[in-house]
């Protein structure tokens, strides 16, 4: 992946000023496994930014959550 494809898309969700990258740049990341490009896909909003550290707690949370 080109460091144009995974360039910073402007605003955190926390506002942190660190690097946040939107849905699609981080779903096409090699960084992740496709299961976890899955769980991304589900838990991520279009139009919003995430650091790494952020998405990775996402998906933590979504497949340790309990099912009832």
């Amino acid at each position: 992946m080109s460091g144009m494809d995974m360039q910073a898309s402007g605003q955190s969700s926390s506002g942190g000023g660190r690097e946040a990258f939107g849905k699609r740049q981080l779903r096409e990341s090699a960084l992740f496994k496709p299961r976890e490009k899955d769980v991304l896909e589900v838990v991520l909003q279009e139009g919003t930014s995430y650091t790494l550290a952020e998405a990775k707690q996402l998906i933590e949370l979504y497949l340790n959550k309990e099912v009832i």
